[in-house]
């Protein structure tokens, strides 16, 4: 587990205020409680009846081994909502994923990736927006393609996320992504947009990551960029597509999206980018990343069934 003397770990009790990364806990208090109830319809209640169904459902299969503690399996139930077959669903695509592509969806050790990190293409924001959600930010122009592969950016991505997801209060209330497309050329960037990972990006967004992805804004795209965006848009879900923003270089219109206190000063915000408070809990997860690949699909079912019902496998019983 974290040793949480390396974490700021103060308590949050408003979703609105600003809050330091804080991880190994499962209970939400006070207005974070309350949230959770609005948007989710989580109870206690709700909670220990979908973790025990949710378990029955990963007991009936033999080929997944999969982590079982309710840190880990509530993440599930919250980006669903507590619909547990549709929570199943995004564990069995997660664990495909990481089956089917390890390339990509392996988490790597934070070491071994601080020749990206030290590019300062990425982070996640110390502080939260208004609405409570973490604020992960991803800066082309910064991600050296000549030193850098695809694969590597991408799954150093997933880093980043699975670092978000152990928030309860991030599962709750989400990420918000800011992607500065500056210094995006066709050249040398096309094959971060290829179909197949395109879809492999949207694969994370839509079913196969466990969280809530509240608003996606993209900033100094260039005028061509309708035509990169077009290779994404057929594989968009309608509710996607609605949280996707095209701002250009109008940072005003970004902050009514995300309040620029909280912002760099790239975007608006007071003090220049910098990913230092990132890279630290990254390194700090480590030993939790390398536990984190001893599971997974041992071989893949020859169906992952979304509606899957647990009635259905109670009346097997």
């Amino acid at each position: 587990m974290v040793d949480k003397s390396n974490h700021e770990t103060e308590e949050e009790d408003d979703p609105e205020r600003k809050s330091s990364m804080r991880y190994g806990v499962t209970q939400l208090s006070g207005e974070w409680a309350q949230k959770a109830f609005r948007e989710l319809k989580e109870t206690p209640e709700a909670a220990e009846k979908g973790l025990a169904e949710l378990k029955k459902l990963i007991s009936k299969e033999p080929n997944l081994n999969a982590k079982t503690d309710d840190a880990f399996l509530l993440r599930f139930l919250r980006a669903k909502k507590f619909d547990v077959p549709k929570s199943f669903f995004t564990l069995q695509r997660y664990y495909q994923m990481k089956y089917e592509c390890p390339e990509l969806f392996k988490v790597p050790r934070p070491s071994d990736k601080l020749h990206i990190l030290n590019m300062q293409c990425q982070s996640l924001l110390q502080h939260r927006d208004n609405n409570g959600s973490r604020v992960y930010i991803f800066r082309v122009e910064k991600c050296d393609v000549s030193q850098v592969s695809v694969e590597d950016v991408f799954c150093t991505n997933v880093m980043a996320l699975e670092m978000a997801v152990r928030e309860p209060e991030t599962q709750v209330a989400g990420v918000t992504a800011i992607v500065d497309m500056n210094g995006f050329g066709l050249q040398q960037h096309a094959k971060f947009l290829s179909p197949y990972y395109a879809k492999r990006t949207v694969d994370v967004v839509q079913e196969t990551f466990p969280l809530r992805f509240k608003g996606f804004h993209v900033v100094n795209q260039p005028f061509y960029f309708d035509a990169v965006y077009s290779v994404l848009k057929p594989f968009l879900k309608e509710k996607i597509r609605k949280r996707i923003y095209l701002h250009g270089k109008d940072f005003k219109s970004l902050h009514n999206h995300v309040n620029k206190d909280i912002l760099p000063l790239e975007y608006g915000g007071s003090d220049p980018f910098d990913n230092s408070h990132f890279k630290r809990s990254l390194l700090n997860l480590e030993d939790e990343f390398s536990e984190m690949e001893e599971y997974g699909f041992i071989s893949l079912p020859t169906k992952i069934d979304e509606g899957r019902d647990i009635d259905k496998v109670s009346q097997d019983e």
